[in-house]
């Protein structure tokens, strides 16, 4: 694996991660408007919009998670081929 390779399995994961994050947020916002409000302790009569809520956060877990999960697949990889002798491919 070369270094872009690696760079491009990264940032690919952090970015497919962050859209579904987002449509899991948007979701929520759409579906289940209090959930934020419960769980931040909003209150009932802040303007808020739900909807933006959950896509902003959602997007942004699922790419920090998705930058984890690529960089944990790198690692494995690079760990796997340098101990089974497979340098350079």
């Amino acid at each position: 694996m070369t270094v872009k390779q690696g760079f491009l399995i990264t940032i690919a994961s952090g970015l497919a991660f962050g859209v579904v994050g987002g449509l899991v947020g948007a979701s929520l916002g759409r579906f289940a408007p209090d959930y934020y409000r419960t769980v931040f302790r909003i209150p009932f009569d802040a303007p808020i919009d739900p909807m933006q809520l959950g896509i902003g956060l959602g997007a942004t877990q699922g790419f920090t998670i998705g930058l984890i999960v690529g960089l944990v697949i790198v690692v494995a990889v690079a760990w796997y081929k340098s101990r089974n002798g497979h340098g350079k491919s």
